[in-house]
């Protein structure tokens, strides 16, 4: 059997995000943006005779828009988005007065992980988030969102504000007290900043092992194919090692919690 080179790199693919706005977690400080869920919206008009241009945002950060009433397939996004962007043009004098010219899902339940990035406001994040996503290229122009959310006790805003669209790039800003962190401090910040490095540290040393061992089968079983022509059994790699792992591992346990070997041919006294 050939062994494909694509087939080995499946398991490398990266997942999509599992985003969670009661989780958020940006260089160590923790926020629970989960009161900033629900349908918002923000727009920003500007004039161009004899027609004006207008940007609308819509975005749910914590759940999905689905779909609008009333509002045809081809000018809205995709029901498993997060924030979409609609751009319209509006003519007075024209049959259509208002219609659709772009339709751009900037976040979707399919954005990937390495595609959201999360920064701290302040020294101690208490100046609120920022969260930046990678969004897909719409007509040739890469197109990116950055929302930066603002730690504010005082605020009532109940939609964030449009700040520009240019180059393919959204950015809206948000003045919340729901943006403040979940826990602040100088003490438990260091703290949860080391707790949460150390995690990172032991999933990047566990998936590192699991594709170094992954990669250790599959290059020893195509290894052992080409140059031995070894079949069945005979294709894994120091397989002797393998077959005696169990018991090796059988004769450890019993050496470091029972003080005695196990039961694999042990020495029986003599008289």
């Amino acid at each position: 059997m050939r062994i494909r080179p694509l087939a080995l790199l499946l398991p490398l693919a990266p997942l999509a995000a599992a985003w969670s706005c009661d989780d958020v977690s940006a260089d160590g400080v923790k926020y629970d943006l989960s009161k900033l869920g629900s349908r918002r919206q923000a727009s920003r008009e500007t004039d161009s005779p004899p027609t004006k241009n207008e940007a609308r945002v819509q975005l749910d950060i914590c759940g999905l828009l689905g779909k609008a009433g009333g509002v045809p397939d081809e000018d809205q996004c995709p029901e498993n988005t997060r924030v979409c962007l609609t751009l319209h043009n509006h003519k007075e004098s024209a049959g259509d007065k208002d219609r659709v010219t772009g339709v751009i899902p900037l976040w979707t339940d399919q954005t990937l992980d390495s595609d959201i990035r999360t920064y701290k406001q302040g020294r101690d994040g208490d100046g609120g988030v920022q969260i930046k996503v990678k969004a897909p290229d719409y007509a040739g122009t890469p197109q990116a969102l950055t929302l930066t959310l603002k730690c504010d006790p005082s605020a009532t805003d109940p939609n964030p504000t449009f700040d520009s669209y240019t180059d393919g790039e959204l950015k809206l800003s948000w003045s919340t007290p729901d943006a403040c962190p979940a826990s602040s401090g100088g003490s438990s910040s260091s703290g949860g900043g080391f707790f949460s490095g150390l995690w990172y540290l032991i999933k990047f040393v566990f998936w590192l092992g699991l594709f170094g061992l992954l990669a250790y089968f599959v290059i020893g079983v195509i290894y052992n194919h080409q140059t031995y022509s070894a079949r069945g059994w005979d294709l894994v790699p120091h397989r002797d090692f393998w077959r005696e792992l169990p018991g090796l591992t059988q004769d450890l346990g019993g050496h470091v919690f029972g003080g005695r070997g196990g039961g694999r041919g042990g020495y029986s006294s003599l008289g």
